[in-house]
């Protein structure tokens, strides 16, 4: 079983605190980790660019969660 990066659940807890600037605060975050070319999730270096499928890109560009992480968040077995 996979454990959430501990940024991301410290941005996400502030956002059920309430925190005014808490979306910014992790949307700002998985852009950088983007524009790194990182996953968000575990962080490990990643190459959009060469993954199989364009759904699986194109949700790296929206959510910054890599090819291999991705089937943790949506569920899917097939990465």
């Amino acid at each position: 079983m996979n454990q959430l990066n501990p940024k991301i659940i410290q941005l996400t807890t502030a956002i059920d605190n309430g925190n005014p600037n808490a979306i910014s605060n992790l949307r700002g975050y998985i852009k950088e980790t983007i524009d790194k070319k990182i996953c968000v999730d575990c962080e490990k270096p990643t190459e959009p660019s060469k993954y199989k499928s364009k759904i699986d890109q194109d949700e790296y560009y929206i959510s910054g969660i890599c090819n291999e992480c991705q089937p943790i968040y949506f569920g899917r077995d097939d990465a």
